[in-house]
């Protein structure tokens, strides 16, 4: 299996979908301590660290990942 190297904008754009469907859950009702909750929170986490730091910063300031 290869693996694909994937660019900024991707992963940029994957934190941002699984931050929506996480706050989504959330207002849902869904527990913060579901396990669909915390696997998306590791994904996010996971994704945040294949950024470099200037685009770390960038992603910490966006609306989207404060809500």
């Amino acid at each position: 299996m290869c693996m694909r190297k994937y660019s900024k904008i991707d992963v940029i754009n994957r934190i941002e979908e699984r931050a929506y469907k996480l706050r989504h859950r959330r207002q849902e009702g869904f527990d913060d301590k579901s396990l669909l909750s915390e696997c998306i929170v590791n994904e996010i986490k996971w994704l945040f660290k294949m950024l470099d730091k200037e685009t770390q910063s960038e992603v910490l300031n966006k609306p989207w990942l404060d809500e």
